[in-house]
């Protein structure tokens, strides 16, 4: 039994404000809170512990604060 290739194509559109956004909060932000922690506390895993939930805090009061807005505009 030989399987029929379909004659379609999809493309996966990846807008660049999600670039600009995921290189913000994931590698700068979260780079950032990791080094003040660990300057702070000079522990390893505490850092990394931090920095994971330094970013996610960091990612939903974004969301908090757009809505907020959007709510008193």
């Amino acid at each position: 039994m030989e399987r029929e290739l379909s004659d379609q194509s999809f493309f996966l559109v990846i807008h660049c404000s999600s670039i600009k956004s995921f290189i913000l909060t994931e590698l700068l932000i979260s780079t950032a809170i990791y080094y003040g922690i660990k300057f702070m506390s000079h522990n390893e895993w505490m850092s990394i512990i931090g920095c994971l939930v330094g970013t996610e805090a960091y990612k939903r009061m974004l969301i908090f604060y757009k809505n907020t807005l959007q709510r008193t505009i």
